[in-house]
């Protein structure tokens, strides 16, 4: 029986994609649930599994682009238990010709003339050079040879004045200036080039413009992918419809790393996961999300809509562009369990293996810069959220602590919002939580 593979629906605004990839070849046997392929939405990069098992066959390139319905392969379920294509058995002529075809070759006749060309031994291509100038001519004096060889000269063609027949210098030269001298093609000189395609301005003196082909392997053009046409839209429309403002602070990471470094092999012995700093920003955004309601609303229309949920996004980076999963109901979430589906997050994010629904919605966004080594930024909106928290990198620098210059580990944060709902004294009230928070971590265990 034949199963037809086709691209399923994968979101309701989602009626084509981009197939990147198969994961399964042609003429390969599969099994049920087994990845056949990946597809790239708009939205999210997924794989997509076989429903039978059975051998497969594509009916669709890598790179082609997909509807929604369209059938991309074929599965022969009747196949489903053989292992690879099976030969028939060789007849009996057929096994003695295939014996006949591996059999060591026999020692070649004398007789070459009626078998492939058998080459030289080797000291031939000398011999016959020898011949060439004949075998019965007397010796050449050594520096009528050096003159011989020299001009490439063939002895047989040079008249012999000398005793014996022998070749002399004089010979030699009778014959080199009775020999017209062959003339080597003189390439044609470049043409002086025209006003219109004389050399831009800067280019070195003399040296001739680059070609077509050369100024094609400078530049490498690459089609926009259904994702990053998304994020493009989405960033431009933020940009036209939102009125984005920043505000920053800083806070001292002191407190938050001796607390970690303190429980942290407990904390990963017991839960099998790494105490990351993440989760301690994840729990003071929650905090803060409460203390300022207005970060966790979003525009409608002619309407705020505030929500009395606390789904966080995590913004991570991808070799397709930047997804941002969400952690949903992190208030109700232990650090555990934050660490947890963050790592899981960032794992199946560059495996592409995220899913649409962990993708949408989202109260509130925390991206971290600092893993790339940025020490300050302005995070851009992602639509229809109200704010975002842009986290950068930890460096050491002098800060004034009780009339005292010390060296405290630092760390910018930058707020960027809506000022259509949020007011900058909101905004200001906001990261300052989030400092405290961070500053003296106990706050957030005990949510005080």
């Amino acid at each position: 029986m034949i199963v037809e593979v086709k691209v399923p629906e994968v979101g309701e605004s989602i009626t084509e994609g981009l197939l990147t990839a198969w994961i399964k070849q042609d003429g390969e046997v599969v099994v049920a649930d087994e990845e056949l392929f990946e597809l790239e939405t708009d939205k999210v990069t997924m794989a997509i599994p076989a429903e039978v098992p059975g051998r497969l066959a594509t009916l669709v390139e890598e790179g082609a682009q997909v509807t929604i319905g369209q059938t991309v392969a074929r599965i022969e379920t009747d196949a489903a238990e053989k292992k690879g294509p099976s030969e028939p058995p060789l007849k009996a002529e057929d096994q003695s010709k295939a014996a006949e075809e591996f059999r060591a070759p026999e020692k070649p006749k004398e007789d070459v003339g009626q078998g492939p060309p058998v080459s030289a031994p080797a000291g031939m291509e000398q011999v016959k050079a020898k011949l060439s100038k004949g075998d019965d001519a007397p010796p050449l004096s050594p520096a009528v040879r050096r003159m011989v060889d020299e001009h490439g000269l063939e002895t047989g063609k040079i008249a012999a004045t000398g005793k014996g027949g022998r070749i002399t210098k004089g010979d030699v030269v009778a014959h080199l200036e009775s020999t017209p001298p062959e003339v080597p093609e003189v390439p044609e000189a470049p043409k002086a080039p025209a006003k219109s395609e004389a050399a831009a301005p800067g280019a070195p003196a003399g040296k001739p413009a680059p070609t077509q082909a050369e100024e094609a392997g400078r530049e490498t053009r690459v089609a926009l992918s259904p994702l990053r046409q998304r994020i493009t839209e989405r960033l431009v429309q933020v940009q036209q419809t939102a009125a984005i403002l920043t505000t920053f602070n800083e806070v001292d990471m002191s407190n938050v790393m001796a607390f970690r470094s303190k429980h942290r092999d407990k904390f990963e012995k017991q839960f099998d996961v790494r105490l990351g700093f993440m989760s301690f920003f994840v729990k003071a955004a929650v905090d803060a999300l409460r203390t300022v309601p207005q970060l966790n609303a979003r525009i409608e229309k002619d309407e705020i809509v505030y929500q009395h949920y606390y789904d966080i996004g995590i913004a991570v980076g991808t070799e397709q562009g930047l997804v941002v999963p969400v952690i949903r109901n992190a208030n109700q979430l232990s650090f555990a369990e934050i660490e947890k589906r963050i790592n899981d997050f960032a794992d199946r994010a560059g495996k592409r293996r995220l899913k649409l629904e962990e993708l949408i919605g989202g109260c509130f966004t925390i991206s971290n810069g600092g893993v790339y080594g940025s020490l300050l930024s302005t995070p851009i909106l992602n639509p229809p959220q109200s704010g975002i928290l842009g986290m950068h990198r930890i460096q050491k620098r002098a800060v004034v602590v009780n009339d005292e210059i010390v060296i405290r580990p630092m760390m910018y944060l930058a707020l960027s919002y809506d000022h259509r709902i949020v007011d900058g004294a909101e905004a200001v009230t906001f990261l300052k939580r989030i400092v405290e928070c961070i500053d003296d971590p106990e706050r957030i265990l005990l949510e005080v």
